[in-house]
């Protein structure tokens, strides 16, 4: 993309994890940009983390980084960057990450992550718990030390809120999240097997600590003008997304792995 915004930057538990890699995927794609991937992040989603299969979370992901148009952008980096990072989790206390010493912050995964964000100038958006990376007491230090504005570290379920207000805005966040459990154009989707899916997309939301998200879908479906055209709009959007596409793409590799291992 020519001009192309520098997005949010997401955590490693927002993108290991289906239901919320192809929702801010999607996101990012309708505001026409890419979804980036910081260089910690892309390390540890390379080496399995938070997966028990390997070509999930390593292979697949090497695969999809030779995909041409891409739906991901990776963070450009340099050595100047990584000092700059490295110096700025030098501000971080205990208190940002209180599962952690002093000692063990400047080389702790989050914190790496965090100042990264914060060296290339972007927010982060997490679906971290708050017992492991306060973000509070992260945007404290970089409200005060750095002059930046509150809420550079913001939760997902939050930072979706805001970019999906009321009215056209909550149709489209609507639209977007059926879009992510769309059949094909030509297949058939009833109104009543809509629901249901996305009942069960909701209950994958909470469990992912977008609660917010969930309930505004059930209020926004409850309130929908027209179900039928919005589930039309739905599918259409699903197929001209690039972000789906790979998805799919994805999963035939995962059922590929899963059958050479069954095969063995």
């Amino acid at each position: 993309m020519t001009n192309e915004p520098l997005g949010p930057a997401f955590d490693t538990s927002t993108l290991i994890r289906p239901t919320q890699r192809k929702f801010v995927c999607c996101w990012m794609e309708d505001a026409s940009t890419r979804t980036l991937l910081l260089p910690q992040v892309w390390t540890e989603l390379t080496h399995g983390a938070g997966m028990t299969s390997t070509f999930r979370s390593a292979d697949a992901w090497q695969r999809l980084a030779a995909q041409p148009d891409s739906p991901f952008r990776w963070a450009e980096w340099s050595d100047d960057l990584e000092e700059a990072a490295l110096d700025l989790r030098g501000l971080f206390t205990q208190a940002c990450f209180p599962r952690r010493t002093a000692e063990q912050i400047p080389y702790h995964s989050d914190a790496i992550i965090v100042s990264q964000a914060l060296a290339l100038g972007t927010d982060l958006l997490v679906t971290s718990d708050i017992n492991s990376m306060d973000h509070y007491e992260i945007n404290l230090i970089v409200e005060q030390r750095l002059g930046r504005n509150a809420g550079f570290v913001v939760t997902l379920d939050d930072a979706i809120q805001k970019a999906y207000p009321g009215g056209d805005a909550g149709q489209a966040l609507l639209t977007l999240a059926l879009s992510t459990i769309a059949p094909a154009p030509d297949q058939r989707w009833p109104v009543d097997v809509a629901h249901r899916q996305l009942g069960s997309l909701r209950e994958a939301m909470v469990g992912a600590t977008l609660r917010q998200t969930a309930a505004r879908l059930e209020t926004r479906w409850e309130q929908c003008p027209d179900l039928a055209e919005t589930l039309q709009h739905a599918q259409a959007q699903a197929a001209q997304s690039r972000a789906l596409e790979v998805e799919r793409i994805r999963a035939q590799w995962h059922l590929a792995g899963g059958q050479e291992t069954t095969a063995k």
